[in-house]
């Protein structure tokens, strides 16, 4: 009956990569996007507030936004699953680290985000993703090359 149970529950991980993974990723992506709506703005933010170090404001700015459009799409389809989460998880320490007026909810909102992504960079975005369907259309390829390598020749009588 245990074993039942744990194979009921094993059956449910893929949705629960996903889920993660839309739910991680649409946090991202809606910061990218309020980034993106008022350009000038964000530029001030990292001018003024965000204490970003060795980057320029401006190319932190850029760079921010395109980890956290870029990296939430790409783990949200589940490409390059490990190292959309591992931009992610950088970008986050980043910013926890660069903003220095976060209440404790938020550093502790931040943590629980990084354990997810920690999660996904050592497990892998799961079977409901691109890189498993990738990794399936290449192993059945190689199967398929392997097995028309292993098959004998045979000579075909040519016609005069």
């Amino acid at each position: 009956m245990y074993g039942r149970l744990v194979r009921g529950l094993e059956a449910l991980l893929p949705l629960f990569d996903l889920s993660v993974r839309l739910y991680l990723a649409q946090i991202f992506w809606k910061g990218g996007m309020v980034k993106l709506s008022s350009w000038m703005s964000t530029v001030m933010l990292f001018t003024l507030v965000y204490d970003v170090p060795v980057l320029p404001p401006e190319i932190a700015a850029y760079l921010a936004t395109a980890v956290e459009l870029g990296g939430s799409f790409l783990l949200a389809i589940g490409l390059a699953g490990r190292w959309a989460a591992l931009s992610l998880f950088g970008l986050n320490i980043v910013a926890v680290l660069s903003y220095g007026q976060l209440s404790e909810a938020a550093i502790q909102e931040a943590f629980y985000w990084g354990i997810l992504f920690l999660y996904f960079v050592l497990h892998g975005p799961g079977l409901l993703s691109a890189d498993a369907l990738l990794r399936h259309l290449v192993r059945r390829r190689q199967s398929k090359s392997d097995t028309e390598q292993n098959l004998p020749e045979q000579t075909i009588p040519r016609s005069a």
